[in-house]
């Protein structure tokens, strides 16, 4: 499949305007304004309600205003949704004359008047403060770290006081199943949601209701939402949004497209770009593009800039009188499986691999037409060529979770699967970039071993089968660990002479004049375990090779047979360039600067490295197992895999969650529903309702023991409660309740969860009780009802208006909360 764009055809002719540079924010009753500077009768409305739009002629002067950068995009979570703005960055270097930029600040805007207006105060102060050079009376910028532990931990314990645990404060249930870590949060009053019988008494386990002809299913615990632990929830997550997006290497342009290279740009490397980068960049590499919705669609195309993630290094050098070099290093990382070291690894369902960085060096050489002329290089080089690789974990189903330095990688799917994803990823890239030379640095023993010796075994698989091309695809092992033990890191070369054949065959893109001159056909795809450290070795080692012949080719090399050390100054300076971009794809992945840094800078191994890398060890176990949970599911909001909610939970689970989690219970639940529909349902009978619910599967019991599903059928002649087991594909018990003997049906709130804010909204949390009536004799031959298996009925005890005995079962609907 090749690159997608993120508009079609149709909606590229609106594409009209320029790409907004900067804006003037001004906040009214009605919401936001961003005001363009190069073009001020053009503003972009975002209202408190939601509605984004643009209007013409409408020029403000007087009101106060913040200058912000760019719109990174709007977000909703629980209490507000927010307008998340670029207010500082800084400018990296030019790449063929445009400018480039890291984002250094954002903020996030409530879309609420009352909470706006303190945080727009806030950013008019310090713009203030900051344009008059008087910083003792700045706002102090908002610290955008995940927080500091033991005074979290302090807060935790002096809060957790406020409540004994040995008190029974809402009857049978209470609170003494809750850590004191985070029962303080929901401290709940004596008013709590519990409905009292019409005596006043609590805790009986029959379902009451607040209001007559309304039903509200009693909870398991009694407990009230409190707008604090939400609040202070909610400002964790926005806190962890804006650390994303301001210290994990954000980069933009306004007229240089960063999520493609040039190669795919091709005619825009001379045109340059005169339309909204959102009109031609790749939705691959568009890091913020699912935030960035409500802007495309809304008409605010010339707002919406795309941002990348990954890394852009710049770097000059003078390498004889007449010539200067610049050397750029940018690495776009792809958002499809965006995530953490340990929470994700290999590949989804979708062929979408974990870590996966596409990485293009690219030279411009300008050249002085007189001497002592000042060059500027980049505004109109002579000569531009750029090289792409490309990293990314081994594209099969397996996982690794974070336990301890050294844990053990295990193989998830079949060989089928595997397969099957394998071939998807392969070929996606193979109609993208050519053909894929697929370099594993995996050790052949040891700990590495199972999935190396699977890697090895899928890529044969897919060839064999025919599923990818085999002249498409070049499959080199390598074992990094073994081959440089002793740390000899020179035989780094050694594979490099390996692949010679190939990086001469694969060639380079080179644009000179007004028309590319060569191109590049295939691509390095490089990966180790984590695809950072040995990874960046590798691949700084092949890009040397091609600068170099590069440089002969170009004719500036004084010395082809010295290599790039003819040069003074210009082997430092790639290798520095590297060594960053290594650092920053590390820190995005695991948390850490790169591992083995000190070859990548220097050329040489040495003991201090090994300290370092020891050090970053201990300092990746420790982010994996405190924080990297967080990070995931804050990630995976951002980029579309998952609800707010979910980023809720994981605050109180501390785990994430697959973003192929969701989908793979929809379609188990989806079998669910027709399996027990054919297994249960009488001939005869017309199905007029089915659905996956959450039942306690006995009756007169409102506690739901276990999280399994079940299915409610409704027919137009019975109510059919099953219990499903996934396992097994199959029913193993069930209720069918005749419709002639069902008494009484009752809807409303049905809490059984109190671990979030969101597992006591009513609104999200509702059931049904049916209560029936049953004879004397209940077995399984009678008319009225059937039990199957375990269900057994025990004493009614609920009385209908006439007098007649009841019983009754609960149904929890299930929703994609609770996945």
């Amino acid at each position: 499949m090749a690159a997608e764009s993120p508009l079609s055809i149709a909606d590229r002719s609106a594409c009209v305007t320029a790409q907004v540079r900067q804006s003037r924010l001004s906040l009214c009753s009605t919401g936001y304004r961003l005001q363009s500077v190069d073009s001020p009768t053009s503003t972009l409305v975002l209202r408190f309600d939601g509605q984004v739009f643009t209007e013409t002629g409408s020029k403000v002067e007087d009101q106060q205003i913040v200058v912000v950068h760019a719109v990174v995009g709007i977000f909703k979570l629980e209490q507000h949704s927010y307008v998340l703005a670029v207010t500082d960055s800084h400018l990296q270097g030019t790449i063929c004359g445009k400018d480039i930029y890291e984002v250094s600040g954002v903020c996030a805007l409530p879309l609420d008047y009352d909470s706006g207006k303190i945080v727009f105060q806030e950013l008019l102060q310090e713009q203030t403060t900051t344009a008059s050079g008087d910083k003792s009376t700045a706002v102090p910028r908002k610290s955008y770290s995940t927080g500091d532990v033991a005074g979290l931990a302090a807060a935790q314990l002096e809060n957790s006081s406020r409540v004994d645990m040995n008190d029974d404060l809402t009857g049978e249930a209470g609170f003494r199943w809750l850590s004191p870590q985070i029962s303080w949060m929901f401290r709940p009053s004596k008013d709590s949601l519990v409905s009292g019988t019409e005596d006043g008494a609590t805790g009986s386990s029959t379902p009451q209701t607040e209001r007559e002809g309304s039903a509200v299913v009693e909870t398991s615990s009694g407990v009230r939402k409190t707008s604090t632990s939400l609040e202070r929830m909610e400002r964790r997550v926005v806190e962890e949004i804006a650390r994303v997006f301001s210290t994990s290497g954000m980069f933009y342009a306004f007229d240089y497209d960063l999520t493609r290279s040039l190669q795919a740009k091709d005619r825009q490397v001379i045109d340059g770009v005169s339309e909204p980068l959102a009109c031609i960049a790749d939705r691959d590499y568009w890091f913020n593009w699912h935030i960035q919705q409500p802007l495309l669609t809304g008409g605010g195309l010339a707002w919406a800039l795309p941002l990348v993630q990954g890394s852009v290094q710049i770097g000059r050098c003078q390498i004889s009188k007449d010539d200067v070099v610049q050397i750029s290093v940018v690495s776009r990382r792809n958002w499809r499986r965006i995530g953490m070291r340990y929470e994700r690894r290999g590949a989804d369902t979708n062929g979408n691999v974990a870590n996966f960085v596409e990485t293009e060096q690219i030279l411009e050489l300008e050249s002085k037409q007189e001497s002592g002329q000042h060059v500027d290089v980049g505004a109109h080089p002579t000569h531009i060529a750029s090289f792409v690789q490309t990293r990314g974990s081994m594209p099969f189903l397996w996982t690794q979770t974070g336990a301890g330095l050294h844990p053990a990688a295990v193989v998830a799917g079949t060989d089928d699967s595997n397969a099957a994803t394998c071939a998807q990823h392969l070929q996606h890239e193979i109609s993208r970039v050519g053909r894929q030379v697929l370099v594993s640095l995996v050790e052949h023993g040891g700990r590495e071993a199972a999935v190396g010796t699977a890697y090895a075994g899928v890529v044969g698989r897919c060839v064999a089968s025919e599923m990818v091309d085999a002249r498409m695809v070049r499959y080199v092992p390598w074992d990094f660990h073994h081959e440089t033990r002793g740390m000899r890191y020179e035989n780094v070369q050694q594979l490099v002479e390996q692949l010679r054949g190939e990086i001469s065959g694969m060639g380079y893109y080179w644009h000179a004049g007004n028309a590319p001159l060569t191109t590049q056909h295939g691509i390095f795809r490089v990966n180790c375990m984590d695809c950072l450290d040995r990874t960046n070795v590798v691949q700084s080692a092949i890009a040397r090779a091609v600068f170099n012949e590069q440089l002969v080719r170009l004719g500036v090399h004084a010395a082809p047979e010295l290599g790039l050390a003819a040069h003074p100054g210009l082997e430092p300076t790639l290798n520095r360039l590297w060594a960053n971009n290594g650092d920053y794809i590390s820190r995005q992945y695991a948390g850490t600067s790169a591992m083995k840094g000190d070859f990548t800078r220097t050329g040489r191994r040495n003991f201090g490295g090994m300290v370092n890398d020891a050090t970053y060890s201990l300092a990746r176990l420790w982010i994996n197992t405190f924080r990297d949970y967080f990070s995931q599911a804050v990630l995976d909001f951002l980029v579309g895999n998952h609800a707010a909610a979910a980023v809720f939970r994981t605050l109180i689970d501390l785990r994430s969650r697959e973003p192929d989690q969701v989908r793979q219970m929809a379609s188990a639940r989806e079998t669910a529903v027709r399996t027990s529909v054919a297994i249960v349902v009488r001939d005869g009978e017309r199905v007029q309702l089915a659905c996956v619910v959450q039942s306690p599967m006995a009756l007169d019991s409102l506690k739901i023991a276990a999280a399994a599903d079940s299915v409610l059928i409704l027919t137009d002649a019975a109510v059919y409660v099953c219990s499903y087991c996934d396992r097994q594909q199959k029913v193993s018990e069930f209720l069918r309740i005749g419709l002639s003997v069902l008494a009484r049906v009752q809807y409303g709130a049905y809490i059984t969860d109190t671990r979030t804010p969101q597992c006591l909204d009513p609104s999200r949390n509702h059931g049904v009780v049916l209560s029936f009536a049953l004879a004397p004799d209940h077995h399984s031959s009678s008319p009225g009802y059937e039990f199957e298996s375990s269900l057994a009925a025990t004493q009614p005890f609920v009385s209908s208006a006439d007098g007649e005995k009841l019983h009754f079962i609960a149904c929890k609907v299930a929703t994609e909360a609770q996945v």
